[in-house]
């Protein structure tokens, strides 16, 4: 059988057939339920010894004695199971019938799959379904999401029975909690848990189950979590990125279990308790608190109640007591003064129940309002007010909560922006409030119209746009419509315009203004060759001739020359003039031609001395040859030309114009399109030395003589035989490469050769989803604490060098939001590689490994420090050095892009609005007043980008937003709001490639 069903059964007699039943009903048959009794003493055996009757593939193992536990007999369950597939069914819940044909298609469809999750649906006593619950999270980030909570039920999990055997099993010694536990050491290991989102698990909600004793969960389950953020030996081979536990700047252990805590707290108070325990520290300045306890309280008071929310005893007077004395613990916990005031104001509608809810309160600075989102009102605020916290209903129903900083008053389209970004389309469209307006419908046919025309515009092209872009872009056309219809948004303009006025005046008086610009790229000439090496040579010594490398090519060239009198030679490209200064002296007489003026100009200047030189301009391409030459020396041109036709034809041509034992002299490039698996440049072009070599050994009469290779270039020396001559063998002679070509000329260089081409990989592939790394530090050395934002040089060449060698290109913030803004895929491999804070050694070790490898990157700089130190760590031990303006300044020239990561590398929760504007104002204006370029890109530090955050960055200017949360970015998302992969120090390479690959 493809899957085993394991349930545990104890004292199951009045529930274990219903649950039997729905294993029955599925639409695909080729499973195996092994059901475990556990020392049962009511009638349990008896019915599924009746279904073991029935049909073989129910299976009854059974234990003598009193019961071991829920964990003791699946373990029992899995050493007896035989399938591909392990699904673990408790003997009181149920699955759909679709269950198994839908988790195991998944798992079946996707490769290397080892662990499938789907949605479910709790289920009252009464039969009373609750609404589905899918969480989204642990396919993002399965381990640091299971190494803090278990949001998943049991039997909503498919698994790979090798797995679930090499890790163990359950854990014995829990009581509870073993689910949770189990899940996070599957987690550990890196594998992926592939989505099913459709609710196939139903939990049955039981009185006086083992998951309601409160007080062994909080003692399990913390001891869980502890777990999950140290070294856990019972893993077999973790995933490197998780080996060492959970990531704390991702949420910290104490933040965790004072969370897990609470729950177990509201859970008592459901089941008639007072809270249990006192609660931990709920300390975390991330994130939104109060909306945080909201959720947890009302989660957790459901569970312990066994109920819908909607059955909460409200009319209660001691339950309402004990949740009002539960919410001021948490206000003590917290340290928050005005909490417990919030959260009663927050769960009035699912708790308190009031004969009419409160309208409006006032927190410490934030305004808590509810608005029904069928009748959208305009909001008044005062000078007291910071923030805005809005909670979206429709009639009875919480739809959304919505929240935005306080700087003027909020007009029905601020409002109405609001709700679109915290409430579902659906349900402002539902609520007939917006088909209620007439200019919504204009707004939306003329936006449509447009759409079709685009679309139309892009099919012609045979450009695909994605399902995923499409539905963004229809969102964004109602949106839009939304908001003209209610007169559009934008009342507090007028104060954000003049704290980005003062930001940018601060900047000014700090800040030293650009020197210079980058330079210009040389202008597309067409056809025109002439003229664009003409533009080519502008500039001076365009291919760094004189450096070390170029130098030693030219005397390993010289050494190949015919030790015999040369009275008439050609240099063709002679270029600046370089070559055919050392050549000069070894002939009688020397034809030096260049396809560009300038360059002979300057060629004739240095080799003023030499009278035997004979200057002409001349197309290699198009113009005619002498005839007689002793001596052709023809280097790095060739292959400029389109194709092996033309190169055919410009061999023949050059073997033409030698006299019989006349020679023929070549240096080469090797490129990436005659050998990929071999080290060479991946240029655009049609093919280098090893075809060249290739095509001039073919050519009859024209025999090589000698060659001398390296890894990067080849030297070629060959010989017009003479009528009848038979040709020699050729001598090869293979050397060390010696210096390196100067950076910026090395970086199209792949070293080791390609797995993929860029190119190639850029007309066949196309991609929604992008890969954003975020790095901190490149670095040998640090405080051990924060060991895990920091690889050294070594690991980081390696990453690079992977990227590489299999195609990937990278990319900027500003092509991102343009992708995201019209919808259209990624061509290629894109990465974008990120650095937060701007620490000196990406100048000093970064910089040159991307350069090396044709990188560039996205510097999110502190632009208050910049010159000074990290000192946000100096808790750690001493604080690193940041870079300062110049070092900015020649980064940016060299292609380095740069954002903000604000002013003073703040908390964002000890900001106030205002304060929030003027830093992101601030340090735009500085980056741009710096660098002479304009900035529009922003992380927030320590990750803390929340809604409030995110829609001051958007009035500020900046178009493209980026967060701490793990994933991989994509089309349709909220560009302020894109994920990142945080690269963690110590990780392997395999670690490495799991994650850009999303693996």
């Amino acid at each position: 059988m493809t899957l085993s069903i394991v349930i545990p059964a104890h004292n199951a007699a009045g529930t274990i057939a219903e649950t039997l039943a729905s294993v029955l009903a599925q639409t695909r048959n080729d499973w195996h339920t092994i059901v475990v009794d556990d020392g049962s003493t009511d009638d349990t055996r008896r019915v599924v010894q009746d279904h073991v009757d029935r049909d073989k593939r129910f299976q009854l193992l059974t234990h003598e004695g009193s019961a071991e536990g829920v964990s003791a007999a699946r373990n029992r369950g899995i050493a007896a199971a035989t399938g591909r597939w392990l699904l673990f069914l408790d003997a009181d819940d149920r699955i759909e019938r679709s269950f198994v044909e839908r988790m195991l298609g998944r798992l079946e469809a996707t490769p290397g799959a080892k662990v499938a999750y789907c949605g479910s649906r709790r289920i009252t006593e009464r039969g009373r379904r609750g609404l589905a619950w899918f969480p989204t999270a642990i396919a993002r980030a399965p381990f640091e999401t299971l190494a803090r909570i278990s949001p998943i039920v049991m039997h909503g999990v498919v698994l790979d029975r090798a797995l679930v055997a090499e890790q163990g099993g359950f854990d014995t010694s829990l009581r509870t909690a073993e689910d949770t536990d189990f899940f996070q050491r599957i987690a550990r290991t890196g594998v992926a848990f592939l989505p099913v989102p459709e609710p196939l698990a139903l939990y049955h909600m039981r009185r006086g189950s083992l998951s309601t004793d409160v007080r062994a969960m909080l003692a399990d389950g913390t001891r869980v979590i502890e777990r999950g953020f140290d070294i856990d030996p019972r893993v077999v081979n973790p995933s490197e990125r998780h080996a060492a536990g959970a990531d704390p700047a991702i949420g910290t252990k104490e933040m965790a279990i004072g969370e897990y805590a609470l729950w177990c707290a509201a859970a008592d108070v459901g089941q008639g308790g007072r809270g249990g325990s006192p609660l931990r520290a709920l300390s975390d300045r991330r994130g939104d608190l109060a909306e945080l306890c909201r959720q947890t309280i009302v989660q957790a008071l459901v569970f312990g109640a066994q109920c819908l929310p909607d059955e909460l005893p409200h009319d209660d007077p001691a339950f309402v007591e004990r949740v009002g004395a539960l919410l001021h613990e948490v206000e003590r916990a917290a340290c928050r003064p005005g909490l417990a005031q919030q959260l009663r104001f927050a769960l009035e509608p699912e708790i308190f129940s009031p004969q009419r809810l409160t309208d409006r309160l006032v927190v410490e600075g934030t305004l808590l309002v509810r608005q029904d989102v069928a009748h959208l009102a305009p909001i008044a605020v005062d000078a007291r007010i910071d923030r805005v916290r809005v909670e979206f209903r429709s009639g009875t129903r919480i739809v959304g909560h919505g929240e935005a900083p306080a700087l003027g008053g909020f007009s029905a389209g601020d409002v109405m922006q609001l709700a679109l970004d915290s409430v579902s389309l659906a349900e402002l469209l539902k609520s007939g409030g917006l088909l209620q307006r007439p200019g919504f419908w204009l707004h939306a046919t003329a936006a449509t119209v447009r759409l079709g025309s685009s679309l139309a515009m892009a099919k012609l092209r045979r450009r695909a746009v994605p399902i995923r872009s499409l539905r963004a872009l229809a969102k964004a056309i109602l949106a839009d419509a939304a908001l003209a219809a209610t007169g559009g948004a934008g009342s507090g303009e007028g104060a954000i315009a003049a704290l980005i006025a003062e930001g940018r005046t601060m900047a000014e008086r700090t800040v030293p203004a650009a020197t210079s610009k980058p330079a210009e790229p040389i202008a597309a000439t067409g056809g025109d060759r002439r003229a664009y090496w003409e533009a080519l040579y502008r500039t001076e010594d365009p291919w760094a001739y004189g450096s070390s490398y170029e130098q030693l090519k030219y005397c390993r060239t010289l050494d190949l020359l015919p030790q015999k009198p040369i009275d008439k030679a050609m240099e063709l490209a002679c270029s600046e003039g370089r070559f055919t200064e050392l050549l000069a002296p070894r002939v009688d007489h020397l034809i030096a031609a260049d396809i560009s003026e300038t360059a002979l100009q300057r060629a004739r200047q240095r080799c003023s001395t030499h009278g035997n030189v004979e200057w002409r301009r001349l197309d290699l391409f198009d113009d005619l040859l002498p005839n007689g030459l002793d001596l052709v020396v023809c280097s790095e041109v060739l292959y400029d030309l389109a194709d092996r036709a033309a190169l055919t034809r410009i061999a023949q041509r050059l073997a033409a114009s030698l006299a019989p034992g006349g020679h023929l002299l070549c240096a080469h490039a090797l490129v990436l399109e005659d050998d990929p698996a071999h080290t060479g440049y991946d240029w655009a072009a049609a093919f280098g030395a090893k075809t060249i070599a290739e095509t001039l050994s073919a050519i009859p009469g024209l025999a090589l003589e000698r060659s001398l290779q390296t890894e990067l270039y080849r030297v070629d020396l060959y010989r017009r035989l003479a009528g009848g001559e038979a040709a020699p063998a050729p001598h090869i002679e293979e050397t060390e490469l010696g210096p390196l070509p100067e950076p910026d000329f090395a970086r199209p260089v792949v070293w080791g050769g390609a797995m993929a081409r860029r190119g190639d990989v850029g007309q066949r592939e196309r991609t929604d989803r992008l890969p954003i790394l975020l790095y901190h530090r490149i670095a040998e050395d640090g405080p051990a604490d924060l060991a895990r934002y920091r690889q050294t040089p070594a690991s980081f060449a390696e990453q690079m060098r992977w990227l590489r060698r299999n195609g990937y290109h990278a990319v900027t913030s500003d092509d991102v939001a343009r992708h995201l803004a019209t919808g259209q895929p990624f061509a290629g491999r894109p990465v974008l590689i990120s650095f937060d804070d701007a620490y000196c050694d990406f100048h000093d070790a970064a910089w040159p490994i991307l350069r090396a490898h044709d990188f560039t990157a996205e510097i999110f700089v502190v632009t208050d420090k910049v010159g000074g130190l990290a000192d946000w760590d100096v808790a750690y031990g001493p604080p690193a050095p940041l870079m300062d303006w110049p070092q900015i300044q020649s980064l940016a020239a060299a292609g380095v892009r740069f954002g903000s990561h604000m002013a003073s590398h703040s908390h964002m929760a000890e900001l106030s609005s205002r304060e929030i504007v003027l830093e992101a104002a601030r340090s735009r204006a500085a980056l741009e007043r710096a660098l002479g370029a304009e900035c529009r890109s922003i992380a927030a530090p320590f990750g803390e980008g929340d809604e409030r955050f995110v829609r001051i960055a958007r009035r500020c200017g900046y178009a493209s937003g980026f967060t701490t949360d793990p994933g991989h970015a994509a089309l349709g998302l909220d560009p302020l709001r894109l994920p990142r992969i945080e690269v963690v120090g110590g990780w392997s390479i395999e670690a490495f490639v799991e994650a850009v690959r999303g693996v």
